[in-house]
C-alpha cells in the first residue's frame, strides 16, 4: 500500500541514494545506474539533481540530471526540465501517482510510488518511433551522518 505524502517539500528534501534499471527495447540492451540525488530548496520549490554511474550496452561512464520541482500545494508540483519546460505534473497526497509527457513522437508514460518515508519508486515506459524503453529507479534515504 502506498504511504500518503502531506508534504512534499519535507518528504524529498535531502539526499538520496538510487539504482535504475534500463530496458532500451529499440536497441536491445540493458543497462543500469548507480548513483545519489539530492533535493534542495530553491526559489520557487525544490532542485533536483542525479549523478551516477551508467552502464549502458557498450557504454561506461558518468551521468547526470537535473529538475526543477515547483510546489504548487502541499503535496503538488509541476516537474520542470532544466531548461524550464514542462514535464509532468505530480500530485503524491496518496502515495502513488501516474504521470505522462508526450516529447512528439514519443510519449513517456510514468508511476511514482512511495512504499515508505524512506523510500520511493519511479517507472517510466517510453513507446514511440524513436524510443521504446522502459525504466525503473528507486530512491532510498541517505543515511544521516552523525558527527563523532
Amino acid at each position: 500500500m502506498p504511504f500518503p505524502v502531506a508534504d512534499l517539500a519535507a518528504f524529498l528534501t535531502g539526499s538520496w541514494r538510487i539504482f535504475r534499471r534500463i530496458d532500451d527495447r529499440l536497441c536491445g540492451t540493458t543497462g543500469r545506474l548507480s548513483g545519489a540525488a539530492t533535493f534542495v530548496s530553491a526559489p520557487v520549490g525544490l532542485l533536483y539533481e542525479e549523478r551516477g554511474r551508467l552502464a549502458l550496452g557498450a557504454y561506461r561512464g558518468e551521468a547526470d540530471r537535473s529538475y526543477t520541482f515547483v510546489l504548487t500545494g502541499p503535496w503538488t508540483a509541476e516537474v520542470r526540465f532544466a531548461d524550464g519546460r514542462l514535464f509532468h505534473l505530480l500530485d503524491l497526497s496518496n502515495g502513488f501517482a501516474a504521470v505522462s509527457h508526450d516529447c512528439v513522437p514519443d510519449r513517456y508514460d510514468g508511476l511514482y510510488r512511495v512504499d515508505t518515508p524512506d523510500r520511493w519508486t519511479q517507472a517510466w515506459c517510453i513507446n514511440g518511433p524513436r524510443k521504446q524503453a522502459r525504466l525503473v529507479t528507486v530512491y532510498s534515504r541517505a543515511s544521516r551522518q552523525m558527527n563523532v
